[in-house]
């Protein structure tokens, strides 16, 4: 019974990546943290009762080696992959691998499968399939009223599961859209904006430089009432420009915010960035080409990563630069550091004090 191996293999690997965390236990937990697995594993047996020996076999040995798979993952986030992270190929993908290529995860990952290969002989009794089952029925029953009760860190979702949730659509079309073609126009009324323009013409003959930050919360910089000074050379840039009180970003994801403040519009709720490569857009970058400027994008990651490429590309940047551009065999801080050298050589008409302010900012401190 190999349905009861895979189940083996799912809890071993859980309990392999939850080592070093603050998990709480209590009489929910085994109920809320196993259920989803528990699920899968019902699920397989279905599967490998009416399909051939070898093709159950097959697919036990894909999933089990998926679950091992994602020790290194879960011991670092909490959380098995997911599609979105999946969809972070190439670099940035084979860097995570690279770094937690340990012998510490590899044994881990060996001793799961060793489990797994080893239980799959153990349940041949007719009595203690039927007590598995139960086992897992009761699992299964028990698990989500269990989730209640108890903080499972992540710890909860199956790593099969987790990988199907997150590509299904989670939102659907509200039903006050139904009659309209573009659902990004405001069903509220719109007002007068402010009268921005005693501000024409206040940057001519000036460089531009647009510094995008992520994980940077209004609440926790200075300037904006912060108790900290965690931004010391944005709190110095600041003292001496316009400072925006009512600046938002308009979607939690980076990569669709960015297209966002690139095109000056809404992106699409549960879609991909690629799907932003079709749309026309007139990017700021467009606009300042055709204005007689160099444009260029410097980016101290990957731009490979969750479809950037497609919301970056053909949009009036005449320079697109990435880490991967600089050297790949450097360190992440080391590499930033070279990225924001290139930016700032490439800038040096820029007034000394944001020259001395970019160079400054993106020093690497750990």
């Amino acid at each position: 019974m190999r349905a009861a191996s895979l189940f083996v293999a799912f809890v071993l690997a859980k309990m392999a990546a939850s080592g070093g965390h603050a998990v709480g236990l209590s009489w929910w937990t085994p109920a809320a943290w196993f259920w989803q697995d528990a699920l899968a594993a019902l699920l397989f047996a279905c599967f490998e009762r009416f399909a051939p020996k070898r093709a159950s076999s097959i697919v036990f040995w894909i999933l089990a080696g998926y679950a091992a798979l994602n020790i290194p993952v879960m011991r670092a986030v909490s959380t098995p992959l997911t599609l979105p992270m999946w969809r972070a190929a190439r670099g940035p993908l084979a860097d995570s691998f690279r770094a937690y290529a340990t012998w510490t995860n590899a044994g881990l990952v060996v001793a799961v499968l060793a489990a797994a290969a080893i239980s799959s002989r153990l349940w041949s009794i007719p009595k203690t399939r039927r007590s598995l089952t139960v086992l897992a029925a009761g699992l299964v029953a028990a698990g989500p009223f269990a989730s209640a009760h108890v903080d499972t860190l992540g710890f909860d979702r199956n790593v099969v599961a987790a990988l199907f949730a997150t590509a299904i659509p989670h939102l659907g079309r509200p039903a006050y859209l139904a009659a309209r073609t573009d659902w990004r126009v405001s069903r509220f009324p719109s007002f007068p904006a402010e009268d921005l323009s005693t501000w024409r013409g206040l940057a001519r003959g000036r460089n531009i430089v647009l510094v995008a930050l992520e994980s940077t919360a209004a609440q926790y910089l200075r300037l904006y009432g912060g108790e900290y000074d965690l931004t010391p050379n944005l709190s110095a840039l600041a003292a001496n420009a316009v400072v925006f009180d009512n600046a938002y970003a308009v979607y939690p994801e980076s990569i669709k915010g960015l297209y966002s403040v690139l095109c000056s519009t809404y992106p699409s709720i549960d879609s991909q960035p690629e799907d932003t490569e079709k749309i026309p857009c007139r990017s700021i970058a467009q606009a300042l080409a055709d204005a007689g400027y160099r444009t260029a994008m410097f980016h101290s990651g990957r731009f490979g990563y969750l479809g950037m490429e497609s919301v970056i590309h053909n949009r009036g940047y005449q320079t697109l630069e990435d880490c991967a551009r600089v050297d790949w065999t450097i360190t992440l801080c080391g590499l930033s550091t070279a990225i924001m050298a290139k930016l700032s050589a490439s800038i040096q008409a820029i007034t000394p004090i944001l020259s001395s302010f970019m160079k400054r900012t993106y020093t690497c401190r750990f």
